[in-house]
C-alpha cells in the first residue's frame, strides 16, 4: 500500500527526475507534504516531459499514479483522483496525445 508517509520515497525511487519538484514543493510548504497539492505539480511535470519529448518519463510517471490510485491509502486515492484526473484538461498543454499514454486505471478514473 502506498500511504502518505511512505509517499515520497516511493514517487523518488520510481521517478528520481521528479525529486526536484519534491523538494520545490516541500521548501514552498515549510516542509509539509500536501499531497493534493504534489499531484497538481506532478501533472504539471508529466505534462512538461511529455512535451519535451521524455517519453519515458512520463510514462513511468503516469505508471506511479495509476499505482497510487490502485494500491494507495484512501487519502493517496483521493489525491490522484481530484487534483490529477479530475483536473486533467484544465491547462495548456494537456492534449489528447498525452491522455492517450494514460495507463488502462487512470482512464477509467477519468471516465468515472
Amino acid at each position: 500500500m502506498i500511504t502518505r508517509g511512505a509517499f515520497i520515497d516511493r514517487l523518488e525511487a520510481e521517478v528520481p527526475e521528479a525529486t526536484s519538484v519534491v523538494a520545490e514543493h516541500l521548501a514552498d510548504n515549510d516542509g509539509e507534504l500536501l499531497v493534493h497539492l504534489l499531484f497538481s505539480d506532478l501533472l504539471r511535470l508529466t505534462v512538461s516531459n511529455f512535451h519535451n519529448g521524455q517519453l519515458g518519463v512520463t510514462d513511468r510517471l503516469l505508471a506511479f499514479v495509476d499505482r497510487c490510485l490502485r494500491e494507495g491509502d484512501d487519502y493517496i486515492i483521493n489525491a490522484v483522483s481530484v487534483s490529477f484526473v479530475e483536473h486533467f484538461g484544465a491547462l495548456p498543454g494537456e492534449t489528447d496525445e498525452l491522455l492517450d499514454r494514460w495507463p488502462t486505471g487512470l482512464h477509467q478514473e477519468l471516465g468515472r
